[in-house]
């Protein structure tokens, strides 16, 4: 009997070695410059510089919006290409910007939502509408630009076979409602 709790607790302590040992492994892997840019401070920064240009509160970060954002983008991580051709992904409560690339391991948030922010060239406040009449050349800066949106999570994941890097957020709620403005101009 001695013997079976002896095997029981050396087991034990062989698997918290190995997850403590993969821990250790993945953060030597990861550069932290890398850690950095992808990190929340960065997401929030570069959401609020655009959303304090049209005078919204700014966001904050959300671990349960994130959670969402990683599932998504680990649903698609065998086929990052999918997540484009399923997009958008509407819900009801949640507003969602969505963005792809085929360079394997862009880690750079702000540059992502840099990208997002621009479409605001493609967006007219008078008439409340795209530019070009395309809804989606304006409804990414429409979300991050969303004034009564309070919350905000995001993930990346780098694609199976070298196909590119998948980006998304997640918003609580949700902007880009029909007839409403994303913000008042005073």
């Amino acid at each position: 009997m001695m013997d079976v709790r002896w095997n029981i607790l050396k087991t034990q302590r062989i698997e918290r070695l190995f997850k403590i040992l993969v821990m250790v492994i993945s953060f030597i892997n990861v550069p932290s410059c890398l850690l950095a840019q992808n990190s929340r401070k960065s997401w929030l920064e570069s959401h609020n510089i655009a959303r304090a240009e049209v005078g919204v509160k700014p966001l904050q970060w959300d671990k349960n919006l994130e959670s969402l954002a990683r599932k998504y983008v680990n649903k698609y991580i065998a086929h990052c290409q999918m997540a484009i051709q399923q997009f958008p992904h509407f819900q009801e409560i949640y507003g969602q910007n969505l963005a792809y690339t085929l360079k394997v391991n862009v880690t750079i948030a702000t540059a992502v939502a840099k990208a997002w922010v621009s479409q605001k060239e493609n967006y007219d406040y008078k008439s409340n509408k795209c530019i070009n009449g395309d809804p989606f050349s304006c409804r990414a800066y429409v979300q991050v630009v969303w004034g009564a949106t309070t919350h905000l999570g995001c993930a990346k994941v780098n694609c199976h076979n070298k196909e590119g890097t998948l980006f998304t957020c997640y918003y609580y709620p949700g902007g880009d409602m029909e007839g409403k403005r994303p913000y008042s101009l005073h």
